[in-house]
């Protein structure tokens, strides 16, 4: 899965909800679109984050820019400002969510009962 953001200026922004609708509405099962995240920005813009399930940047990148250039106005697209599609994995370790040890196959705790009576 990748994510791909883009920054939307605030007077293309037709609301949160709006948009949101919009863009799942347009989305057909080849986008592979898994969830949208819209995060105001000070100025009024947003940063506008598609997930998508695609298995290389290119796919997830064409399909993303296609969802929004429709979801939005038209005079909007060159206003965007893209970010390169970033792999899931790659976006949650910049955030720490990886695991502190570097090992990626960390075991689950135990389902056992902790009552040994059982």
């Amino acid at each position: 899965m990748y994510l791909v953001t883009a920054t939307v200026p605030p007077e293309a922004l037709p609301g949160e909800p709006a948009l949101v609708d919009r863009i799942r509405a347009l989305a057909r099962p080849e986008d592979r679109l898994e969830h949208v995240h819209v995060l105001r920005v000070p100025d009024g813009g947003a940063h506008l984050t598609l997930f998508l399930g695609h298995a290389d940047s290119e796919e997830t990148e064409a399909a993303a820019a296609r969802l929004v250039a429709h979801a939005l106005p038209a005079t909007v697209g060159a206003d965007l400002a893209w970010t390169p599609a970033t792999p899931l994995v790659s976006a949650l370790e910049r955030l720490g969510a990886g695991a502190r040890n570097g090992r990626h196959d960390r075991e689950l705790p135990s389902q056992d009962p902790d009552n040994p009576w059982c």
